[in-house]
């Protein structure tokens, strides 16, 4: 069984980004075969550094072209995945807690919306505060979260 070239990156640039305290959020591959654009979103607990992407980003680059994984030229972005995208993974949800959130989701093949403070995160849920009331949000009936930034 062969893995894809996705899940090829993340096996290569796992290690590298742990060891720089940090995690992979998402590793995307797009482009044409003779010219790919890999773009690898990370995050830390405390928040993402130039100096940090450009550190995982010169290890990572140097580890692609000596297993020669990517044939032809690619293109690398490491970066923190900023406010505009998603949640993806739980370790995320765990650091926004107390922000305001707009969540998309399923019940009964419904589609939902609803946006609030995220009070609470655990393995299969989240607790939302809305106008007073405290929804519970199953992890697998998400669709996507982003968090709502705060303008003072």
């Amino acid at each position: 069984m062969s893995i894809n070239l996705e899940e090829q990156l993340k096996n290569i640039a796992s290690p590298i980004v742990e060891k720089n305290s940090a995690y992979i959020v998402e590793l995307l591959v797009r482009g044409e075969r003779t010219s790919k654009v890999v773009e690898l979103f990370i995050d830390t607990d405390t928040g993402v550094s130039i100096d940090l992407c450009t550190a995982i980003s010169r290890e990572f680059s140097a580890q692609l072209d000596e297993q020669d994984v990517i044939p032809g030229r690619y293109r690398l972005d490491v970066s923190s995945p900023g406010i505009d995208r998603p949640l993806k993974i739980l370790r995320q949800y765990k650091r926004n807690i107390g922000k305001s959130v707009k969540i998309r989701f399923k019940v009964d093949q419904v589609d939902q919306v609803i946006e609030g403070t995220l009070q609470e995160v655990n393995d299969l849920s989240i607790m939302v505060a809305e106008k007073g009331n405290i929804t519970e949000v199953a992890l697998n009936s998400i669709i996507e979260t982003v968090v709502v930034p705060k303008f003072k």
